[in-house]
């Protein structure tokens, strides 16, 4: 199967741009400051509104370990945060950046799935050298004949042995 083509992020600066995104996807989520500083309090941080907007306007530095609890208060992967500048709803790149959104996680998805084939079809083949192996231990011929499959008509077709027709013929 064909690779996803790679795309190259342009990373802004740390703080500044976790800032922002927060900023932006707190509004895109229709969340207010303190709605956000809540979901903190649930998640264990010691959060108050103030602390939201002095990390949205860049007065207030934040921990790796708050990005994290506020990429699970917004439902959002953390690399949200950090990975680039999300665009305003009103901004014209705006669609095209969530159509990004979702070709990277379909990718990690597609990727994950590859890696689920691939571990299969090695549990598959180890199980075939192992069957194989058992039976030439054990002397057994397991290599289809070609006559060894037996196929019968379907239930009331015209070639049914057992099927009852309902014409003169029948009745004799």
């Amino acid at each position: 199967m064909n690779q996803p083509k790679e795309r190259h992020l342009i990373p802004s600066e740390g703080e500044a741009l976790v800032a922002h995104n927060l900023k932006v996807m707190r509004k895109a989520a229709r969340l207010s400051q303190d709605d956000v500083a809540e979901r903190m309090r649930r998640l264990g941080f010691k959060f108050h509104q103030t602390q939201v907007a002095k990390i949205e306007n860049g007065t207030r530095a934040i921990q790796f370990d708050e990005v994290i609890g506020l990429a699970k208060a917004l439902n959002l992967p953390a690399e949200y945060f950090m990975t680039q500048a999300v665009a305003n709803p009103d901004d014209p790149h705006y669609e095209l950046q969530e159509a990004g959104f979702r070709l990277q996680d379909l990718e990690k998805e597609w990727r994950a799935a590859q890696d689920l084939a691939d571990a299969a079809k090695g549990r598959l083949e180890e199980a075939e050298r192992e069957y194989d192996e058992i039976a030439e231990r054990l002397g057994v011929d397991v290599t289809p004949a070609g006559d060894e499959l037996t196929f019968y008509p379907a239930p009331n077709s015209p070639g049914d042995p057992l099927r009852k027709d309902a014409g003169p013929s029948a009745a004799e």
